[in-house]
């Protein structure tokens, strides 16, 4: 999936929680479940058979990123626990950076304790061909407006006093 869904979920579900942790959480946890969404992302339109990134497609992850984080930064100028919703949105698009990029990727893949996450991470993917366009857009798009909606209109709850 691209990273503005992933990031714009994240925030959203922090900013909708009244225990930043649990939101955290929910938040992590996010990235699996839209990656089972049916999607295209930027390997699944320019990538390399091989498996390493062309140009085309890290101009296009680029990109995403930027517009994603854009548009977190936007919409959480003025709320408060800002930092917080960053983290979230952090949380919701970190599998993608440290199990795709180098350096660090070759020694979460090789340590036995994080192997496990990554190999979930692939498993779960549900990215459809470019030949289906529509629907590899529609979900990660209905997502993100969905995401978009309730931080625009977010006003942040209460961080709850029982922990």
């Amino acid at each position: 999936m691209l990273a503005t869904p992933h990031l714009l979920v994240g925030a959203a579900l922090v900013a909708k929680t009244k225990r930043p942790w649990l939101g955290m959480l929910a938040a992590f946890a996010s990235h699996f479940v839209l990656d089972a969404i049916p999607h295209l992302d930027s390997h699944s339109l320019f990538g390399s058979p091989s498996g390493g990134p062309t140009r085309a497609e890290a101009i296009s992850t680029l990109l995403d990123v930027v517009v994603g984080a854009s548009l977190v930064l936007w919409l959480t100028a003025r709320l408060p626990r800002r930092r917080l919703l960053l983290a979230g949105a952090f949380l919701a698009a970190v599998v993608d950076l440290v199990y795709n990029i180098p350096p660090w990727n070759a020694w979460l893949w090789a340590y036995p304790l994080t192997r496990p996450l990554g190999e979930l991470h692939y498993a779960i993917q549900h990215r459809v061909s470019p030949s289906n366009l529509p629907l590899g857009f529609v979900f990660q798009f209905a997502i993100s407006a969905l995401a978009f909606g309730m931080l625009k209109t977010a006003k942040v709850l209460p961080p709850s006093n029982r922990g």
